[in-house]
């Protein structure tokens, strides 16, 4: 082979080479779920455990039933219904060295609950409900929800849950009723969706735990990507074996399992210039 034959044989070879390697999809770093100017950070996900209610003050708490009481003792289905903070909880239970909002750094309540209907039935539940809404971040700052059935926005009763939430944890101690235990979620959407926990049937402190599913929206592709997802009440159901004894239920330290990554890059917080959204449009000119 002469050297001008060589030449144009290596060239070939050169550029199958170079269309070869154009084609072939070399192995990509790790991404941020939202592209920005900034590099993506090490990794997507920064799992933390964070108690979101330890019930040291449950001064706001509600408890209601269904059927409801009566206020006529004789048509009343409800003859006991309190709930109160009681001094106590389960010695596994170890208190957070720090948490940003104090949660979780006290053990010495816990929240009680009494009951008891008269008439056995399946459908009879015990709803507790948490405090009015606030920020996770800032307790001072009431958090107002817009209803679209109303027009209007409100306060409601929620805790909100930082981050991405991959489960709820919670103490309960038991009495080997049969009852079980529920959780209500809503996410940002304004969709409820019911977890179970299980049976109550049981004796003692014990530490119970549900998933929440990749189902439940709780992100977005545009900033912010998190979206807040929050607990709107605990159910305590009655079995179909639910007898019409008197049930002490006890419960302790809520806590959550959650990824709170989020992106970061310049400028981020130029939203807050134009204030809070009232989830309806833009929010009024009060110069006006």
């Amino acid at each position: 082979m002469n050297k001008s034959s060589y030449n144009k044989t290596l060239a070939v070879l050169v550029c199958c080479a170079a269309l070869v390697l154009a084609g072939t999809a070399l192995p990509k770093g790790a991404d941020s779920r939202l592209n920005t100017n900034v590099p993506a950070d090490i990794s997507e996900n920064e799992l933390k455990a964070m108690v979101v209610e330890d019930f040291e003050s449950t001064k706001d708490w509600i408890i209601e039933s269904t059927p409801k009481k009566n206020a006529d003792e004789k048509k009343n289905p409800v003859p006991i219904l309190e709930m109160k903070p009681l001094e106590g909880g389960p010695s596994d239970l170890i208190p957070e060295r720090w948490s940003q909002d104090k949660k979780g750094m006290e053990k010495k309540n816990c929240l009680g609950v009494h009951f008891r209907f008269k008439y056995t039935d399946s459908g009879n539940s015990v709803h507790i409900l948490p405090p009015p809404e606030v920020q996770w971040d800032d307790p001072a700052k009431a958090v107002q929800t817009f209803d679209p059935r109303t027009g209007s926005s409100a306060q409601e009763r929620a805790i909100q849950l930082p981050g991405r939430a991959k489960g709820i944890s919670l103490w309960v101690h038991g009495r080997g009723n049969d009852y079980t235990l529920e959780v209500w979620v809503k996410d940002f959407k304004g969709d409820v969706h019911i977890l179970k926990y299980g049976s109550l049937n049981f004796v003692g402190w014990k530490p119970m735990k549900v998933d929440i599913p990749g189902s439940i929206p709780q992100e977005v592709q545009s900033y912010p990507q998190t979206k807040v997802t929050k607990i709107v009440r605990f159910v305590i159901r009655s079995t179909a074996n639910a007898g019409p004894e008197e049930v002490f239920l006890f419960f302790d330290q809520i806590k959550i399992l959650t990824d709170v990554f989020e992106v970061n890059f310049d400028g981020q917080t130029l939203h807050k210039a134009f204030g809070e959204s009232t989830g309806g449009g833009t929010k009024p000119d009060s110069t006006k």
